[in-house]
């Protein structure tokens, strides 16, 4: 499960994680969910589709639409197919799906769960979530589901959902920031959250960082324009020695 603050480059970190998986000798699935129509995430590859399908050598992937599993978890949960499609075409009871607490959620969830063991055995699924309160809303949906119904297909089902997601042997939620004050800031909270609830942590991406110090580089190249012929770009020099500094603060709060 990979998750931050929307803009710190989830999707990038999603698709860097399937690439390494293949380097490694497995065959991962890239889980992107409603992404909007863009060119692939992979270089060697193509958009995800709404169907499980090879992207690129080697790596698999979907994009899930959420009206797609939720019509897929009513039809899996009603007695009746027709009675779901039913329900699912008339567009009061489809708002009240949409909005009902945990019902999207769980959808999506049991949709993962049932590619991660159809598919568990080859390599990882790579979730690419929405921003950082999505990923609360998951862990805390199983629960949700439980605590109004009692007993039952759906209870069982949550209760399968939960166990899934707090096994750290199976799932791992993977933060990501950009080395600014606002995204650390808020996936320091996200973390602290997600330990309270009992969800496995994976480790922290911290995106936008460049391999050479930039501090280091700055201060010597300022320096050395401060007497110099390109003396007319210190002061942007000294902006980027400013928010150098920043980053690897922001860094070193990680």
């Amino acid at each position: 499960m990979v998750t931050g603050k929307g803009g710190v480059g989830k999707s990038i970190v999603s698709a860097a994680l399937a690439l390494r998986a293949r380097e490694l000798g497995l065959r991962p699935l890239l889980f992107e969910l409603d992404a909007p129509p863009r060119t692939s995430l992979l270089p060697d590859g193509k958009p995800a589709g709404d169907d499980v399908e090879e992207l690129a050598p080697g790596i698999l992937g979907i994009n899930q639409r959420s009206e797609d599993a939720i019509r897929d978890y009513a039809i899996s949960t009603l007695p009746s197919r027709t009675v779901a499609e039913l329900l699912f075409e008339n567009r009061v009871s489809k708002l009240f799906l949409r909005a009902s607490p945990s019902v999207s959620e769980m959808a999506l969830i049991g949709r993962v769960a049932i590619l991660a063991e159809k598919h568990g055995a080859d390599g990882p699924v790579i979730v690419d979530l929405h921003a950082t309160g999505h990923a609360l809303s998951l862990v805390q949906a199983p629960a949700g589901i439980m605590q109004v119904l009692r007993g039952g297909v759906l209870h069982e089902r949550a209760k399968r959902i939960e166990e899934i997601l707090s096994d750290p042997l199976r799932t791992a939620f993977i933060t990501v920031a950009l080395p600014e004050e606002l995204p650390v800031s808020e996936l320091l909270e996200l973390r602290a959250r997600l330990r309270e609830l009992g969800a496995p942590l994976g480790p922290v991406v911290l995106n936008g960082v460049i391999d050479e110090p930039a501090p280091r580089i700055a201060d010597a190249v300022v320096a050395h324009l401060e007497n110099g012929p390109l003396k007319h770009a210190a002061h942007d020099l000294r902006a980027l020695r400013t928010w150098a500094r920043r980053a690897a603060r922001e860094g070193e709060r990680l």
